[in-house]
């Protein structure tokens, strides 16, 4: 059905209560017979009740507004969002910090779209088949930002892209290698084909709160990456860091990130190993453990929870005594209490421990009320007593 230049799509109220609350998404239950990208004005049996774009997945609307636009005006709608969120960004970060999330999908008002910033390059990434058609504004609205030189593409979501790499939309070429600062501390980012969009912007905080806890501590960085919670122990003072991860050539990025900084590799410690099969060379008292998922769906929750809890009995008992068990999750699938609970069994054996801190998300990864999917990252600080 068309009204005023609108496809209407009528929903149950079972789909637009959440909508009323900040939901933004229609499931596919609801039949959409528009092609992905059209806009959609949404309305149940009491009436108008927000509208967005079709999508061609499990998704069947993302949605963008409960408001009643005469016109979708998505350019204009980008341009203000992505203006709006930029903004916000540049108020609650310190000037040392030139790498954040600039849109973080729905939390931003945009669901499916993510744009991150890495010095002068913007990196956006489409994980809704629903913003293809709208390729060219979203680029238009990403490149006026005032810092932005380059824009690019990066591929890898499997059912919108199909392909991997990255694709510059606007702008110079972007280089194999970018360096970023995060608090005054020097990064080596890889937006062809790092981690991401290029490495793990989430975690910037909470690697700020490991260099304040790390002076003096013999620290053990696991699932380490490129090292970002390394170098951040290391500047704040650690007798010594041993970071380990199962990737070669993120193990090499590691070091070159110490030299970045300012500090001997060779005075710390690298290896390339699977931590599901490593043990510790005596007693770290900071302990790092920072999985990659573990649940791609709801069905391998159970599983990934049991691995939570199998990790944590490996390595609970190595941490000495006082020490510190730094543990975080990306599984969107658990939810903190499920999450922290695993690490609770998993702990059982290694004696008493006491929560010192637990925190999620920073603020430039906002989620949009009503929208418990968009909660994922995890994070606790223990203390082994």
């Amino acid at each position: 059905m068309t009204q005023a230049g609108w496809t209407v799509v009528r929903i149950p109220e079972s789909s637009s209560r959440p909508l009323r609350r900040g939901h933004p998404w229609v499931w596919r239950d609801v039949r959409v017979d528009v092609p992905a990208g059209t806009p959609v004005r949404l309305e149940d049996r009491s009436g108008h009740v927000g509208w967005g774009l079709a999508d061609d997945g499990e998704i069947a609307v993302r949605v963008l507004g409960t408001d009643r636009p005469e016109r979708a005006d998505l350019p204009g709608v980008l341009r203000d969002r992505v203006l709006r969120a930029d903004r916000v960004r540049t108020r609650i970060l310190d000037e040392n910090t030139d790498a954040w999330r600039v849109v973080n999908a729905a939390g931003d008002g945009l669901p499916g779209l993510v744009v991150d910033r890495y010095a002068h390059v913007a990196i956006v990434r489409v994980y809704s088949a629903a913003w293809l058609p709208h390729l060219d504004a979203v680029v238009d609205a990403v490149a006026a930002l005032p810092w932005c030189r380059s824009v690019a593409r990066r591929l890898g979501v499997a059912r919108v892209d199909g392909s991997d790499g990255l694709v510059v939309l606007r702008g110079p070429e972007v280089g194999d290698a970018v360096v970023v600062r995060e608090h005054g501390m020097a990064l080596l980012v890889r937006p062809h084909s790092g981690q991401k969009t290029g490495t793990f912007l989430d975690q910037r905080e909470h690697r700020r709160m490991v260099r304040g806890w790390a002076a003096g501590r013999l620290v053990t960085n696991l699932f380490a990456y490129t090292g970002g919670f390394s170098v951040a122990a290391a500047l704040g003072g650690a007798a010594h860091v041993t970071t380990v991860d199962l990737a070669p050539e993120a193990v090499a990025d590691a070091r070159e990130n110490f030299r970045l900084n300012g500090l001997d590799p060779d005075a710390h410690a690298f290896e390339v190993a699977d931590v599901f099969a490593w043990r510790p060379v005596g007693r770290p008292d900071l302990l790092i453990v920072d999985p990659p998922s573990l649940a791609r769906g709801k069905r391998s929750a159970g599983a990934a929870r049991s691995a939570y809890r199998k990790l944590h009995r490996q390595l609970g008992g190595h941490v000495a005594r006082d020490g510190l068990l730094a543990s975080s999750s990306c599984t969107s699938w658990m939810t903190l209490e499920a999450w922290k609970d695993a690490i609770a069994e998993g702990l059982e054996d290694s004696g008493p421990w006491s929560w010192l801190h637990t925190s999620c998300a920073p603020a430039d990864h906002p989620v949009a009320v009503g929208h418990p999917e968009g909660e994922y990252l995890k994070f606790s600080l223990l203390r082994r007593r």
